[in-house]
C-alpha cells in the first residue's frame, strides 16, 4: 500500500506549493535567464545548453499550483497560479524575440524545428512527467526528482522557439511551438490534478467550505481533461501526417534503389526529398553512378512508384557520373562522353600541319588583339645542336612589343610544336621627322 501523506504532511505540502506559485522576484529572474540560456542554446543548436535552461526554468512551479487549487477547491491559488503563468510565458515570449533579433543572421537550427511538431507522444510524456513531478512532491517534497521532470517536459524551450518565430517571422514555427508548450501545460495539469486527489488532498474540501462556489470533486477534472481532448485532436492530426510523410519517403528510397539495382547496379542513392501536390508527387533525386542515365530510365522509376504510391509521380534528378577502379577492373564512363578518335586519326592530324602554319596561325591569333599590328613576315630556322626553333617576326604597327607578348607566342608555340622555340622581333620604332637627318649622318 501507498502511506499518502497525512493531513499536517498536506498543509505543509500546500505551503510550498503556494510559495513556489507566486510571481516574485526570483521567479521573474529565473525566467529572464532560463530564457536566455534557452533561447541561445536553440539558435547555436546546442543539446546540452537547453537542457541546462530546462534545469533553472521555474514555469512547472505555477502549473503544478494550479493543479493544487483544482484539487483543494482554492480560488485564491488557482488566480494566482495562473497569472503567474501567464506572466512568465509572456516575459519568455518577448525576451526571447528581442533576443533572436539581436542575432539577425540567426537561422532556425534542428533544435529549434525540433519543437514545431508536436505528436500524441509529447502528450503522453507530459502526463507521465506531471504524475512523476506530482507523486514526488507528496512523497518527498524535498527530493530531486523536479529537475528531470522540467527536463522531460521541456515548458521553457517552447516559449522561446515562439519568440524565435515571431523574430524570424515564421509562423508555422510560432504555432507548432505554442501549440506543444499548451500540450505540455495541459497535460502536467491533469495529471496533476488526479495524483492530488488520490493523494487525498481534496477530502476535505468541501466539507469545509459552504459558499455555494465550492465544486464537488467528481466535477473538479472536467474541464481539464476537455482541454485535454481538444489539444489532443491536433496533435492527432500531424502525428499522422508526420507519419504518413515518413511512409511515403521510405516508399520513394526503397523504390528508386530499387530500380538503380536494375538499371546501374554499382549505384548510390545519395539524396531523396519530394513534395506532394494535389495531382502530382514531385520527386528530386541525386545518384552517383557509372552510367549515364536517359530519359527512359528515369521513366522507369516513375512507373514503380506511381504502382506503390497510387499517385502520378515526376521524377528530376542529378546524376553525378563516377569512375569505379581497382587492380583487375576499371569502369569508366567519361569515355562514353568523349569523341571517338582513334591514334591513327591523331597522327594524321598533326602530319597534315607543318611547322609554318602552326607560326602563322599563332602570330596572327596574337596579333590580332594588339591595334593596328599586322605580320608582314617571319623567318624560321631551326638548330639541330640544340633542337631549337629560332622564329623571327618582323611585326608592323603603332603598337611596341614587349617581352611579355613575345614569352606568350614561345609558350603557345613550343606547347604545338613540341620543341624548344625561341622568337624574336624585327617591329621597327615610328620614325620621327625632327631626327631622320641625325639617322643618315655617315658612321652611324
Amino acid at each position: 500500500m501507498i502511506q499518502w501523506p497525512d493531513e499536517n504532511e498536506q498543509k505543509r505540502i500546500f505551503a510550498g506549493v503556494f510559495g513556489d506559485a507566486k510571481p516574485d522576484h526570483y521567479y521573474f529572474m529565473m525566467v529572464v535567464l532560463s530564457c536566455t540560456v534557452a533561447t541561445y542554446g536553440l539558435l547555436s543548436n546546442s543539446t546540452a545548453v537547453v537542457i541546462g535552461a530546462m534545469l533553472i526554468a521555474p514555469l512547472m512551479g505555477p502549473i503544478l499550483g494550479g493543479a493544487m487549487a483544482i484539487a483543494t477547491n482554492s480560488n485564491e491559488l488557482l488566480k494566482l497560479s495562473a497569472k503567474t503563468e501567464a506572466l512568465g510565458s509572456v516575459t519568455a515570449v518577448v525576451l526571447a524575440t528581442l533576443l533572436t533579433l539581436v542575432l539577425p543572421s540567426a537561422e532556425l537550427t534542428p533544435e529549434v524545428l525540433a519543437r514545431t511538431s508536436p505528436t500524441i507522444l509529447d502528450l503522453v510524456i507530459a502526463l507521465a512527467s506531471g504524475a512523476a513531478g506530482t507523486y514526488a512532491i507528496c512523497m518527498k517534497p524535498q527530493g530531486a526528482t523536479l529537475p528531470g521532470v522540467a527536463i522531460s517536459t521541456a515548458l521553457m524551450p517552447p516559449l522561446c522557439v515562439v519568440g524565435i518565430g515571431l523574430a524570424k517571422q515564421e509562423f508555422g514555427v510560432v504555432s507548432g511551438a505554442l501549440l506543444l508548450f499548451l500540450a505540455n501545460m495541459v497535460a502536467i495539469n491533469v495529471a496533476a490534478i488526479a495524483l492530488f486527489q488520490l493523494a487525498g488532498f481534496s477530502k476535505d474540501s468541501c466539507g469545509e467550505n459552504d459558499d455555494n462556489t465550492c465544486v464537488k470533486p467528481q466535477y473538479r477534472m472536467i474541464y481539464p481533461v476537455v482541454l485535454l481532448v481538444l489539444i489532443s485532436v491536433p496533435l492527432a492530426f500531424i502525428m499522422y501526417k508526420t507519419y504518413t510523410q515518413a511512409s511515403t519517403e521510405r516508399i520513394i528510397k526503397s523504390s528508386l534503389a530499387e530500380s538503380l539495382d536494375v538499371i546501374a547496379p554499382q549505384s548510390t542513392l545519395m539524396s531523396v526529398d519530394y513534395k506532394d501536390t494535389d495531382n502530382q508527387i514531385q520527386v528530386g533525386a541525386a545518384f552517383r553512378t557509372t552510367k549515364i542515365i536517359v530519359p527512359e530510365n528515369i521513366r522507369q522509376m516513375e512507373n514503380l512508384l506511381e504502382l506503390r504510391l497510387g499517385k502520378p509521380v515526376s521524377v528530376n534528378a542529378d546524376v553525378v557520373l563516377v569512375q569505379k577502379v581497382n587492380n583487375k577492373a576499371n569502369i569508366d564512363t567519361f569515355r562514353d562522353l568523349l569523341p571517338k578518335v582513334t591514334e591513327k586519326e591523331v597522327v594524321e592530324i598533326i602530319k597534315a600541319s607543318t611547322p609554318e602554319d602552326v607560326i602563322e596561325t599563332v602570330i596572327r591569333e596574337k596579333t590580332a588583339l594588339l591595334p593596328g599590328t599586322r605580320l608582314d613576315d617571319f623567318s624560321l630556322e631551326y638548330r639541330n645542336s640544340t633542337g631549337t626553333y629560332i622564329v623571327t617576326v618582323k611585326l608592323s604597327g603603332p603598337t611596341v612589343i614587349d617581352d611579355k607578348f613575345l614569352k606568350t607566342i614561345q609558350n603557345i608555340l613550343e606547347d604545338r610544336l613540341k620543341r624548344r622555340v625561341e622568337v624574336k622581333t624585327q617591329a621597327a620604332p615610328p620614325v620621327n621627322p625632327a631626327t631622320s637627318a641625325v639617322d643618315k649622318k655617315p658612321g652611324q
